[in-house]
């Protein structure tokens, strides 16, 4: 599972703005989208990025204007790339070592797509603490392991969600939410 290659699996429709745009501008598009981030452009060549943290952290957190604050001055610039021939395991690493939740995917310096926490986690039950797969009972019987799901659909092993106490993609707390294996997925059904 960690062999497999973050470009098989990097999401490749890239969600640009140009440095110059409102926040406002940025905030609409990631709701209208659907989603977390947005690449941050400058004449069409990526220059950072934008993401519901840096919102938070330096626009409501600050006290700051949406509509008057560019997207420049919140932005993150030269973001954490990785090229996308890299393993998967390589990926989990570097975010983890440098506790962020996006990278973008380069071919040969050309950024191609970006790759997210939430890509890591819909390949299969895998721990977003420690990487490593969670077993399922289908995969391997009375061998099932239970595990601890976050509100945000993040996934830990018991132990790991003890360890960490709160969730590494949204910061909430992790209680003790234990999942055992729904009845159509054990033996006796």
């Amino acid at each position: 599972m960690l062999e497999i290659r973050v470009g098989e699996i990097t999401k490749r429709n890239l969600i640009t703005i140009e440095e110059d745009a409102p926040v406002i501008s940025a905030v609409r598009l990631m709701v209208d989208r659907n989603i977390g981030s947005v690449v941050v452009v400058s004449n069409k060549r990526p220059v950072g990025i934008v993401t519901e943290r840096d919102l938070v952290k330096k626009i409501l957190g600050a006290g700051r204007s949406s509509e008057s604050t560019k997207v420049r001055e919140i932005m993150t610039s030269n973001p954490i790339v990785i090229e996308q021939d890299r393993p998967l395991g390589e990926a989990i690493d570097l975010m983890s070592r440098k506790r962020i939740r996006r990278l973008l995917v380069t071919n040969r310096g050309e950024i191609v797509g970006i790759f997210t926490q939430r890509d890591i986690l819909s390949l299969n039950r895998l721990c977003l603490h420690c990487g490593k797969e969670i077993k399922s009972i289908q995969e391997y019987g009375q061998m099932a392991e239970p595990y601890t799901e976050c509100q945000c659909g993040s996934r830990y092993h018991v132990t790991c969600a003890n360890r960490v106490v709160h969730c590494a993609d949204c910061s909430r707390t992790l209680v003790a939410n234990i999942v055992y294996p729904e009845p159509s997925e054990t033996m006796s059904g």
